[in-house]
């Protein structure tokens, strides 16, 4: 065979190679343009930027992810999701963080089927997308949530006038109401009301104070938990069995509207079933006291996934807005404190972490 021989063999070996690396990469190409459409596809509006990694997962895997985790927080509750398995071989990993202030903590880690050449680069351009993906679903939570605080601080302003005259009317309350109680038709439930006349007239007296403008002092004091928990109780009428104290340290508002927003989520249930309480246990530990708040399941209580009880808007309370428990975990952790919650027997208990004076610790 001669030289010119040998040369157009390896010139048709050359094109036939070409021809065939053309044509994978040709297929690559469209199995990636159409597993780009359905990663795209799968982004809905409505979807809650938790449900977006199951809705993704099936484009993903498609195009050459092996297995997708995330763990993190999400408003203070944990959250740990694994979709895929891991492949035999050692995988390359594609790593991205989603945090905002102290709400949100996601990591997520996708692992893909293939360490190296165009099916490695596909699998990580679909990550970029998904990454943008949850990026763009969690800001339009955030910024509803801004609105919506944006939208109750302006409805606030409106509602000073009224806010005024209700605290005159429950000062008036506070001074006149006790000595009506020789009527023995209203005798039962003047002792009631009497219990939480002194609370709510002290409340009353703060907001007076705020609709004039004096701004309140807001210091950190030595406060006894226990009396705390009792007087919020009562001023939302609601029965509790009260076990242990603590003394904490901290802003007594802060303290006061945290309770007042778990107990306001259960008070008109607890108010219509009085042979029902609420249990509360408070100890005091090394360097922080902790009181636990078991609150039942009733049948009229609206079931929530233990990651959503803190996320704003996901009350499922008809007329809530689903804020109680998210401004209760904020204004603990303004006091620096922390709330949590973890499905019990008995229905959720939520855990108040609160800080101890320094000669307590």
């Amino acid at each position: 065979m001669t030289y010119f021989d040998n040369l157009a063999f390896t010139f048709l070996a050359a094109g036939i190679t070409l021809i065939g690396a053309a044509g994978y990469l040709s297929r690559l190409s469209n199995q990636y343009r159409t597993t780009l459409a359905a990663l795209l596809k799968s982004i809905n509006p409505r979807l809650d930027p938790l449900q977006l990694p199951a809705a993704a997962w099936p484009a993903l895997s498609q195009g050459g992810i092996a297995q997708l985790t995330c763990t993190g927080k999400w408003f203070g509750q944990p959250i740990n999701v694994v979709l895929g398995s891991p492949t035999q071989h050692k995988p390359h990993t594609l790593n991205f963080l989603i945090e905002v202030e102290d709400d949100i903590h996601l990591e997520f880690r996708l692992y893909t089927k293939s360490s190296r050449g165009e099916a490695k680069l596909f699998a990580e351009h679909l990550c970029d997308v998904f990454q943008l993906q949850m990026e763009a679903a969690v800001q339009v939570k955030m910024s509803a949530l801004a609105a919506a605080m944006s939208e109750q601080a302006r409805l606030t302003l409106y509602l000073q006038h009224d806010l005024r005259n209700l605290a005159q009317w429950v000062t008036w309350l506070a001074d006149d109401f006790p000595s009506n109680q020789n009527d023995a038709k209203l005798l039962n439930a003047a002792k009631r009301i009497a219990v939480s006349v002194p609370h709510a007239s002290a409340r009353a007296k703060r907001i007076l104070a705020a609709t004039r403008r004096v701004k309140p002092k807001h210091l950190q004091q030595m406060i006894g938990l226990a009396n705390v928990m009792r007087q919020t109780a009562e001023l939302a009428g609601i029965p509790i069995q009260l076990s242990g104290d603590a003394c904490v340290y901290l802003r007594l508002d802060l303290l006061e509207r945290a309770l007042d927003n778990l107990f306001t989520n259960v008070a008109p249930l607890l108010r219509a079933q009085p042979d029902v309480s609420l249990p509360i246990s408070i100890t005091q530990e090394q360097h922080c006291a902790i009181a636990r708040i078991v609150m039942p399941q009733l049948a009229e209580t609206p079931i929530l996934l233990p990651e959503k009880l803190f996320e704003p808007f996901s009350s499922g309370r008809v007329g809530g807005l689903g804020l109680g428990l998210y401004q209760a975990r904020k204004s603990l952790h303004e006091a620096e404190g922390d709330l949590t919650a973890a499905p019990c027997a008995q229905g959720i208990e939520y855990t108040l972490t609160l800080p101890v004076p320094d000669d307590y610790a």
